[in-house]
This record gives structure tokens, sequence and C-alpha cells, in this order.
């Protein structure tokens, strides 16, 4: 057996798995969401980076609601008839839209789009560190119905199915689909559970990637930050106005703003080193924040905000960064969420910036 490629579950376990490739544009995708809780099931969803990059609200709203996301390549390419450098430039750049889509580290367990693979394109999934997820087919990509989706699953139900299916604008029967297919399997004693937890039955513990940019401080600035000064203590005015930008920073771990001015009066996980807390000021109201703080050489940014969404509101961000870090004789500065825009901001500026990716263990 090819340990790249996982086709099923384990036998001993009661599971089987409902995945969805692709991504809707016309339709939302609450109709899936909806269709799997009614039955107490979760999903896996394999979208593309183009996707994700297009909707980061369902993307965030997929994982909110407890069900799993992971990558299908960014542009949906038939990765088999790709060279190594393009197969790898998709993974690189799906795994990017993922995490700035959800804030969270990308899975390195995907499906091939067309189910277009061959041994040597295994062999580059493996050296990137993934693992591919087949199934059966359940042929919904032709836009059949709902019982003609069942028709097919049905028969080939029992522990460790993985069923393939879309979640797209032409896969109108399977939503339809899952309650015909969740009554047999309920007779089976089957439970729908997501690709984590199917992997680890069989033993296999998902890893994930993240990315930052590690930016050198420069020596010097050619333009001082503006309007940017220290903030001591949170100040109520600051977390509303913030929460009423519809910065994502926070919601992931806070429901309200009250939740969310507690988390800014906790330290940050700096072990003792230096922190800052900057605000952006500006015509009477606020228009930036930034927290850090010292790791080693490096001012990491915990998190930071800002009133326009345009890119070079992290120009203004940055510079207050890099003068906290030449006052404190630090080197590099890492920046984990924007991190495609601000690479591009630091070219402009001649800022020598990388992209640096590392593999996590099991989340």
């Amino acid at each position: 057996m090819n340990e790249t490629i996982i086709m099923s579950g384990t036998e001993h376990d009661r599971y089987y798995a409902f995945t969805f490739d692709d991504g809707p544009g016309r339709l939302p995708i609450s109709i899936w969401l909806d269709a799997l809780e009614a039955e107490g099931a979760v999903g896996t969803f394999f979208f593309t980076g183009e996707w994700m990059d297009r909707y980061p609200e369902r993307a965030k709203e997929i994982i909110r609601r407890g069900h799993a996301l992971a990558p299908h390549s960014y542009h949906h390419r038939r990765m088999a008839q790709i060279p190594k450098h393009v197969f790898m430039e998709e993974l690189k750049a799906v795994e990017l839209a993922y995490q700035e889509a959800t804030g969270l580290p990308c899975p390195a367990y995907m499906r091939f789009p067309y189910a277009s693979y061959d041994d040597e394109r295994l062999q580059w999934l493996d050296e990137a560190g993934y693992v591919d997820i087949e199934g059966v087919e359940s042929f919904d990509w032709s836009g059949i119905s709902a019982e003609a989706i069942a028709k097919v699953i049905i028969p080939e139900l029992k522990n460790g199915t993985i069923v393939v299916m879309h979640s797209n604008d032409i896969a109108i029967g399977s939503p339809g689909s899952l309650k015909l297919i969740s009554d047999v399997a309920k007779q089976q004693e089957l439970r729908a559970v997501s690709m984590p937890t199917m992997m680890e039955s069989l033993g296999v513990k998902p890893s994930y990637r993240s990315w930052k940019i590690m930016v050198d401080v420069p020596e010097t600035l050619e333009y001082p930050p503006q309007d940017w000064y220290s903030v001591d203590v949170v100040l109520p005015e600051l977390t509303a106005q913030v929460a009423s930008w519809g910065v994502e920073r926070h919601v992931n771990s806070a429901s309200t703003i009250e939740e969310w001015q507690e988390q800014l009066e906790q330290p940050l996980p700096s072990r003792g080193a230096r922190e800052w807390f900057g605000a952006r000021e500006f015509e009477g109201s606020y228009w930036g924040y930034a927290r850090a703080y010292e790791s080693g050489d490096t001012l990491i940014i915990h998190e930071h905000g800002a009133k326009e969404a345009q890119a070079d509101t992290l120009v203004y961000m940055m510079r207050w960064a890099i003068e906290q870090a030449q006052a404190a004789g630090l080197k590099r500065i890492e920046v984990r969420h924007d991190i495609r825009r601000l690479l591009q901001m630091c070219t402009q500026l001649d800022w020598k910036a990388e992209l640096v990716s590392e593999r996590l263990g099991d989340l």
C-alpha cells in the first residue's frame, strides 16, 4: 500500500466520511453544512485556494461550525500535467490562502483535482509532507439527482468508506443525497466523521504547515511612523472602534468586545520579555493597532488591524514595529497575518523580507 494515499479508513472503527471538493460560487456553502448537521454528520471540504481568497468568510464558517477544511490545489489544476516547480507552487499558494482566510495553519492532507496524479506526483506530494485522500466516487459532479447519487454510494457503505462528493454549483444533488445515505449508514451504525478523525483511527496524525514573513530591521527609516503612540492600558473606546471595523484577529477566540478586551489585558506569550502595544490615532479616531513581543532577536507581531483595508496600512504598522525594534536592538520582525500583501509592500520599500514555512504536528 502506498502510504501517501488514503483510500479508506480502518475496518475496525464504525466510521465513514463525507468529503466535498471545489467550493461553490453562486450557491451558499450553508446548503451543504445545514444538510450535514441535520444528520449529525461532520464533513471535510477540499477547496481551492482561489475559492478561499474569494470567500474567506465562508472558509471560516466551515471551521466555525465544526467541519474540516483542507486544500485542493490553488487553481484546480490537473496536477499530473504540470512540472514539479508548478506543482510545489500550487501547494504553497493554497497554504498561504488557507492561512490568510482562516488564521490557522493549513492541513498537510489534500485531494488531487480530477484525481489527476501518478507515481511521480505522489512522490512529490510525499516530499512536501502531504497525504492524498481519495475514496468512492459519487459522480455528483455530473449534476445527477440526489437519488442517483445515493444509488451509487449506498452499496459501497461500510466501515472506513470515504465518500467523494462535490460542493460546487453543478453538484446540486449532493446536499439532498446526504439524508438518503445517512439513513442507511445509521441502520449500519456507521458514524460520519471528519478526515482528521478518520486519519487518527488509521494511526496517521495529520500535520499542518504555517507560514510567516521575516523582515530584516533596516538601519534607518526613510519616513518615521506618524500618529502612533504606546498604549499603556486597554482603552474601551479602542476595543469598541476596532471591533466595529470587522477586523478578524480577535473574532476566532472572542465572541464579544468584552471578551476581547479581557484578552488584550492579558500578557502576550513573551515569557517575561518586552511587549509593545501601539495604536494609530488620526482625525480624532483610531486607525490602526498592533501588539508585539520580543523573542530572541525578533519582534513578533502578535496581532494587528487597521480601519482601512488597503495594503499600505501595513506600511504604517511596520514603520511603528521597525521603530520599536530599532530602539530595542532587535534584528528581525515576524508577522503571520496579511503576509502576501506585506511581502509586496516590503519589496516596494526595499526592506529585505522572506517567506518562511514550518511544519507543525497534530494540533
